[in-house]
């Protein structure tokens, strides 16, 4: 499955508002530097990954769930001042709002990816790079 069969797929499960807001999202995440790796599973969907080792940010499945990540690098030393500022972040936005918080390694937005403001999702994004950047590659 590629890029363009995934598009189609989000169409069909969620109508043409759902795949614009991923294709919108697609092409933020790719201005930002990362990565868009598509997912397996039963429902399929898109991972963004920024640097070199793939620190997840976000993952949209076709049903229009988002998965948020407040620890990018699961493997990994958990980095609290990574987590807690993605964490206010999310508190701190009307539109973001985890199934529950604070989270640790992920959370689910509660509502699908159509109804939520592209401009929320790409200012995740945003931030979550940004912290990433200065927590893993300190200059």
């Amino acid at each position: 499955m590629d890029k363009l069969d995934i598009l189609h797929l989000y169409e069909e499960k969620g109508g043409i508002e759902r795949r614009e807001i991923v294709v919108n999202v697609m092409v933020a995440a790719r201005k930002f530097g990362c990565r868009l790796m598509i997912g397996g599973g039963r429902k399929g969907g898109l991972n963004l990954r920024y640097g070199s080792i793939g620190f997840a940010v976000m993952d949209i499945d076709t049903a229009g769930k988002v998965k948020v990540y407040a620890q990018p690098h699961p493997n990994g030393k958990k980095d609290t001042l990574l987590n807690a500022r993605i964490n206010t972040y999310l508190e701190n936005s009307e539109f973001l709002n985890p199934t529950s918080m604070p989270i640790n390694t992920y959370g689910h937005l509660d509502v699908p990816v159509e109804e939520i403001p592209q401009e929320a999702l790409i200012g995740f994004l945003f931030e979550n790079i940004t912290a990433i950047k200065e927590t893993y590659y300190k200059m």
